[in-house]
């Protein structure tokens, strides 16, 4: 047994290596990061028994899920070949033993560091384990009826397996959008109600969240000129950021049960003036905002001390954009669009072309470079040109966009590099722009971190949850 003979404030020599290396074990992944900080003999211990395991952590992107306009049965995965293990994302082998009907919905809801949250289940497409969700209970405290409140309400994931294995979900009314000619109504109320499932126990409870600081919103005060998309959210530091109105987003906070309310502003501080289209993420350094109005008018702002929106980026990117052309829309870009059509009639045809796909792929250097990979020269494309903003790169200064030949872009706002990704749309999502696909647009866009820690989720088989 080899014992560190470092000292730790003059109090004496510190734990043998391996009582030392049993007592790191036991902590979680961000508190060892810390403790490597502590000392040189800490720092060694836990690099080498490699108790940091970062590379099986949610630190890179591996692709992006997207849900279509008018497609609401399973979702598409856009992702770059790779020479390791690669990450599908057909999810279903989380429907065992039967074929998919128009009843069954393999649809991404949600995202948080490499868990998919279906309908159905929580997933890891990384492991490929997966375990069935409880169905949610009632919302007990809602908006008042006379509101024309519909009952809408959407289910939001939370897993950060640097803090621990488990992940939770919570349960979350919307806002309705036309609060015309209502009475003043204090809104979310000051302590909160909301259903929460957590994994650790397997059920679900009656969360209260009480709200922090002084700032009260009311109804029909809440909305405001700004238009959001619903389900808009980001998860930093141990808080979920919630869009929930045109005036603010809302910071839930699970580790201490408190929620607060931000108001969305504009670079001058003050309400915007005109409608536009807000986008909510996280991104390098925390939690952000983009607008893009005009087409090409590009705003990123980046919030401050959970307070104070600061701008970053505003800028007409229609002068810098590249000028594609339709070779470059038919063409295979450096990342492939896995496309997944379950229904029986199609899914060999689907198969066959993701074979073909990856076919055109030349193996090179498959790790993706967001800062120099595939980086197009700079046009002008003023006339005419309407960007669609998708969402942040999680880890970069990076936003995905698309353009009219449905292509997706990388935008890097500190360099203004655009990059070409590849296709946006399958081709039977394109083929069948009849009656039932009568426009195409994207809903969702999630970018995908994979994790790969194997204790999460526990990889129970459909038989054996049924036989608890």
């Amino acid at each position: 047994m080899s014992v560190s003979l470092a000292e730790s404030n003059g109090t004496g020599p510190l734990l043998p290596d391996d009582l030392l290396v049993d007592v790191l074990r036991r902590l979680t992944p961000r508190s060892l990061a810390v403790s490597r900080c502590v000392s040189k003999d800490w720092s060694r211990v836990v690099d080498n028994h490699r108790l940091l395991r970062t590379d099986l952590l949610p630190l890179t992107l591996g692709g992006i899920f997207f849900n279509y306009q008018f497609l609401y049965y399973f979702t598409q995965f856009l992702s770059r070949p790779t020479t390791g293990t690669i990450v599908s994302g057909r999810l279903n082998y989380t429907l065992p033993g039967k074929k998919f009907t128009d009843m069954d919905l393999l649809y991404v809801r949600d995202h948080c560091n490499g868990l998919l949250l279906l309908h159905h289940c929580v997933v890891n497409p990384a492991t490929r384990q997966w375990t069935i969700l409880p169905p949610s209970p009632p919302l007990r405290q809602l908006p008042p009826q006379d509101l024309g409140y519909g009952g809408f309400r959407y289910e939001y994931l939370v897993f950060d397996p640097t803090l621990s294995p488990n992940y939770e979900v919570l349960t979350v009314p919307n806002i309705p959008f036309n609060l015309s000619g209502c009475e003043e109504f204090e809104w979310p109320p000051s302590t909160w109600i909301l259903p929460v499932f957590s994994s650790k126990t397997g059920w679900w409870e009656q969360r209260t969240f009480s709200r922090d600081g002084v700032t009260a919103m009311s109804l029909p005060g809440i909305v405001g000129s700004v238009q959001l998309k619903w389900h808009q959210r980001a998860y930093w530091r141990e808080a979920l950021y919630l869009c929930c109105s045109g005036n603010f987003i809302m910071r839930i906070s699970l580790s201490n049960n408190t929620y607060r309310v931000i108001r969305l502003l504009t670079e001058d501080g003050e309400p915007t003036e005109h409608p536009r289209e807000l986008h909510l993420g996280k991104s390098v350094k925390g939690i952000y905002c983009a607008s893009l109005f005009q087409g090409s008018q590009l705003q990123v702002w980046f919030l401050n001390n959970q307070t104070e929106w600061v701008l970053k980026n505003d800028r007409d990117i229609s002068h810098v954009l590249p000028n594609l052309n339709e070779y470059d829309m038919q063409r295979h870009g450096p990342w492939i669009l896995q496309k997944y059509y379950y229904w029986e009639d199609i899914t060999q045809h689907s198969d066959e072309d993701s074979a073909e796909d990856n076919k055109a792929i030349v193996e090179e250097n498959f790790k993706w470079d967001s800062d120099n990979d595939n980086v197009l020269e700079p046009g002008s494309r003023s006339m005419g040109f309407h960007a669609v903003f998708l969402g942040f790169h999680p880890f970069k200064e990076v936003v995905f966009l698309s353009d009219k030949f449905e292509r997706v872009l990388a935008y890097n706002w500190s360099t203004s590099k655009f990059q070409d990704l590849g296709k946006l749309f399958p081709k039977f999502y394109l083929d069948r722009q009849d009656g039932y696909y009568h426009q195409r647009g994207v809903n969702d866009c999630y970018p995908y971190t994979p994790c790969w820690v194997s204790e999460f989720p526990e990889n129970l088989s459909l038989e054996a949850q049924l036989e608890d």
